[in-house]
């Protein structure tokens, strides 16, 4: 079975045996790298085999602290690699967990003040507030999601969210292609391929990454992308994310 023969599923409320939710950062990130955990939250672990029978393992959707404005890697373009740039975030599996293809100090936050200096003032100490912010965001809906077993937005107060009511999915898409509507695809930053109204980001080996799943950061805290893209090449086990946002 190929994937354009895999069912796409939309609106997923219930996790199974295939996804795991709020999954444990020492289960998502290689041990060596475990400061990842600082920068980025997991959402969602994936087993392949969900979108493409042929893939096995797990996956992992993350969503980045930063940014606090703009794209994630804008102001740090002496650390990108070619599967780190600005919107664009990379990294091999090795087993069923992520290593970082780069340096850590892609995140503005670990290259800090003397690396990346302020590109407006007060740039660092933002989004040090933002993250922060972030984190205690996490946790709490976290802890709900384990207490209630579904997703449900928080204020900043801790209660659900008088503007965001209701149960909301773990994932928006499971399998499937990536919506070449977003503006994701406006930037030049990273090659991507094109099939009509399909689109595929294109690995440095130059075979493309087929997309896994998506879902709006702000599901799953209180703030982040519109929606958080995941894509898998298979043949080099590469893991990428990218974001849309409105």
């Amino acid at each position: 079975m190929s994937v354009e023969d895999t069912p796409v599923r939309e609106d997923v409320m219930t996790a199974g045996a295939a996804l795991r939710i709020y999954p444990d950062p020492a289960d998502v990130f290689v041990a060596d790298q475990a400061e990842l955990a600082r920068h980025l939250h997991p959402l969602v672990s994936i087993d392949l085999a969900q979108v493409n029978p042929a893939w096995h393992g797990w996956i992992h959707l993350l969503s980045p602290l930063e940014p606090s404005e703009g794209c994630i890697g804008d102001h740090t373009s002496a650390f990108h690699t070619g599967l780190q740039a600005p919107n664009w975030l990379g990294f091999t599996l090795e087993g069923d967990r992520l290593r970082l293809a780069g340096d850590v100090r892609y995140f503005a936050r670990a290259a800090g003040p003397g690396e990346v200096p302020d590109p407006w003032p007060g740039f660092h100490a933002d989004l040090a507030e933002h993250c922060e912010r972030q984190e205690r965001s996490y946790r709490a809906h976290r802890d709900s999601f384990r207490r209630e077993g579904r997703l449900v937005h928080l204020g900043d107060d801790g209660l659900p969210h008088p503007g965001r009511t209701g149960e909301m999915a773990l994932l928006d898409q499971l399998g499937g292609y990536a919506d070449s509507a977003g503006n994701w695809i406006e930037t030049d930053v990273f090659p991507l391929d094109y099939d009509g109204d399909r689109t595929w980001p294109v690995g440095p080996s130059g075979r493309r990454f087929e997309f896994v799943a998506a879902v709006p950061g702000w599901h799953y805290r209180g703030s982040g992308a519109d929606w958080i893209m995941l894509f898998f090449e298979p043949v080099d086990r590469l893991a990428l994310l990218t974001f849309d946002w409105s």
